[in-house]
């Protein structure tokens, strides 16, 4: 993965870029040749590419475009990893992940949110579970992880299956969620997220 050498001024103007674009175009909702071609633009645009190619090759800029900032780009929008200053809109974070899957009174662990896929430690004080969350195509990942913390934790673990605007899941197919963790012994619920604006925005340098 390329870390291009960057000033911070230019890095934190081009990530604010990037991202807005992305946030315009509904980025997780973009077919592969849609986002190839928004690759390019980026790829030609005089204050993005064409800068870029002072500190770095052709080659390594249009692999640093899909490695490093819009890598993160989804993962940023669910407030974890170090580009959430630079998404303009996401997600309420673990916190509403906890509060839907579990009962009042539990709370995110400190320090226990993490990717890949998407999850955290919640709490009541006394107890502690393991809870997962993301979009149905990443429902085989969810129960994958979820199985593997099942057979040593105490607590059941849990899963929600996110949908956001633009996204719904049918009834049929929610109950066959429910049906597939149960008997895995893993508790399942559904989630329909808003956005927010984000508030740890950078501002765009003066």
């Amino acid at each position: 993965m390329p870390q291009l050498n960057l000033p911070e001024d230019l890095r934190r103007r081009i990530l604010l870029s990037m991202y807005r674009t992305a946030d315009e175009l509904d980025w997780e909702f973009l077919g592969n040749s849609e986002k190839t071609a928004q690759y390019r633009r980026w790829f030609d645009d005089p204050e993005i590419g064409q800068r870029l190619l002072n500190y770095a090759h052709e080659k390594d800029v249009r692999v640093w475009f899909k490695d490093v900032p819009m890598k993160e780009y989804a993962r940023a929008q669910e407030g974890i990893g170090n580009f959430v200053p630079y998404v303009r809109r996401r997600f309420r974070g673990a916190d509403e992940i906890v509060q839907t899957l579990c009962a009042p009174g539990w709370s995110v662990v400190p320090g226990s949110v993490e990717g890949k896929p998407n999850h955290c430690l919640a709490t009541d004080g006394a107890t502690t579970r393991y809870i997962c969350w993301g979009r149905a195509g990443r429902l085989s990942d969810l129960i994958w992880a979820a199985v593997n913390e099942a057979i040593d934790a105490e607590a059941r673990p849990g899963i929600v299956v996110t949908t956001r605007d633009g996204e719904s899941i049918a009834q049929r197919e929610r109950d066959r969620h429910v049906r597939l963790a149960d008997h895995c012994g893993i508790d399942l619920t559904h989630l329909h997220r808003n956005m927010i604006d984000n508030p740890d925005l950078l501002q765009d340098p003066e």
